[in-house]
């Protein structure tokens, strides 16, 4: 087999059928203005109860006048999310429909992209030119603050519940693609390196139910994993392992390690420690797997509103050379790269450390 590793960075990425294409509806800010005010007055919970609704009589029941209600009509229908099957007549379009079932997706993105853009509206000059002044003065970058999940306490808990709850929601959804390439249930124990609140964990877990798993992360995020997976069955096999994985012992003995949206959060020099602590931590005849988002191609089209999300950390997005290099140097085989298409390109890099069974 051609080793993947080998392919250019700029090779199509592969589809990912199932996955919930939302962005497509939320390019325009104005659209997406217009679907979040339609979600949280229950405009999409009336119109989703019936697919032909009169439009008249809706303005009246929301008590919109009838231009503005043309307005937020016209903006929904200009965007997808919107139909009108006939005069006067809307409804939910079917494109839409199909996704309405992930609207805690829809509803996280359009939270994170409004504070995003308003960070890169007020501050896009520091952003090009001066990057720690940036990420002092945004919002986005207030929202992860890591010095706060070291001590348990209502207030860091709260603060960062803020932030887990969303890398929760984008995780519920992109696990599905890496764990399907990947077949977590040729491993026995899996130890995910910075694995939040224990989602990619606990969906590898339900996928192989002979799978135990163990999340090391700080300590803050770990009491907020329990708690999320508290009610889930697949959690009695997730055990959360407060630490700094920078520098406290790695636990071994575990023949799957993962790094899930983690290495980007750090310089060349740390993400390079981190694959190198690791690597040694794997047991022999283990696999490693990095899954990240790839830099985004810019030069192919300008991003749309909604991708101001990830515009604000393309800075830290990297290529897979890094990576590669530090897993050939540590002796690892049979590694393999591949682009994912999740509406913004996803690495998804594998490789296996020598010994034990392959």
């Amino acid at each position: 087999m051609l080793d993947q590793g080998s392919r250019p960075a700029w090779a199509p990425a592969e589809p990912a059928p199932g996955f919930p294409r939302v962005d497509r509806f939320l390019e325009s800010e104005a659209a997406a203005q217009a679907l979040a005010f339609a979600l949280a007055s229950g405009l999409i919970d009336r119109l989703a109860r019936r697919p032909d609704t009169d439009a008249a009589g809706l303005a009246a029941d929301f008590r919109i006048a009838a231009s503005q209600f043309d307005c937020l009509a016209g903006l929904l229908v200009g965007a997808g999310i919107a139909a009108e099957p006939a005069p006067g007549r809307i409804g939910l379009s079917e494109a839409f429909r199909a996704v309405l079932p992930c609207r805690d997706l829809i509803e996280a993105k359009l939270a994170f992209a409004t504070e995003a853009a308003e960070d890169l509206r007020r501050h896009f000059p520091a952003f090009i030119a001066e990057l720690p002044a940036f990420m002092a003065a945004s919002r986005t970058f207030e929202l992860f603050r890591y010095d706060r999940c070291f001590e348990i306490s209502p207030e860091n808990l709260e603060a960062t519940r803020r932030w887990v709850s969303y890398t929760t929601c984008l995780t519920r959804y992109e696990a599905g693609p890496c764990l399907d390439r990947i077949e977590p249930g040729r491993s026995r124990r899996l130890l995910d390196l910075g694995g939040n609140s224990g989602e990619f964990a606990a969906q590898a877990c339900r996928r192989a139910p002979a799978l135990e798993a163990t999340v090391l992360d700080l300590p803050v995020v770990c009491a907020l994993g329990r708690e999320i997976l508290a009610d889930r069955p697949e959690g009695a096999r997730v055990t959360f392992r407060p630490g700094d994985m920078r520098r406290d012992p790695l636990p071994e003995g575990h023949d799957l390690v993962t790094f899930k949206s983690v290495l980007h959060d750090w310089p060349a020099e740390e993400a390079r420690a981190l694959l190198i602590r690791a690597g040694h931590a794997l047991a022999p005849g283990g696999r490693l797997v990095i899954y990240e988002r790839a830099p985004m191609p810019l030069r192919e089209r300008a991003p749309t509103y909604i991708r101001s999300a990830d515009l604000v950390f393309q800075p830290f997005f990297r290529e897979v050379d890094l990576y590669r290099a530090v897993l050939t140097d540590l002796g690892f085989v049979d590694l393999t790269v591949r682009r994912i298409d999740l509406e913004t390109p996803f690495h998804l890099i594998t490789a296996r450390k020598p010994g034990g069974a392959a």
